[in-house]
């Protein structure tokens, strides 16, 4: 019997998020939401996550920081930032551990593949 995955998708823009969040909730994976960097580390520290698709620039807590503090504490989650542009190289991004970084405008059911083929995994 496998567990629900748990998806936490942050951005500071509602309608990626719904777009996000309808995508995943057909998928039968419980969504987490929040809107800035800040908010996602404190979901991601009192739950069990599976993956991270978050922006990368947003108001009170990018998404690099978002990163940083997730690796900071071991964690090998998978994480996917969504930009439509960046002071960072995609080069920067994956040695800090990201999977992926994608850029807008994207294409959802690509993204939702790509997170569901990395949590189905095990």
């Amino acid at each position: 019997m496998s567990t629900q995955k748990v998806i936490l998708c942050v951005d500071d823009e509602v309608d990626i998020l719904e777009l996000f969040r309808d995508e995943f909730l057909e998928l039968d994976y419980k969504v987490l939401e929040a809107s800035n960097g800040v908010d996602a580390f404190e979901i991601f520290q009192n739950n069990k996550i599976d993956c991270v698709v978050s922006d990368i620039r947003m108001p009170g807590g990018d998404g690099v920081s978002l990163v940083k503090n997730i690796k900071g504490e071991g964690s090998e989650i998978p994480i996917y930032l969504v930009t439509g542009f960046s002071d960072y190289t995609t080069e920067d991004l994956t040695n800090l551990g990201v999977n992926a970084v994608i850029f807008k405008p994207f294409d959802l059911e690509e993204v939702v593949e790509m997170v569901k083929a990395e949590v189905e995994k095990e």
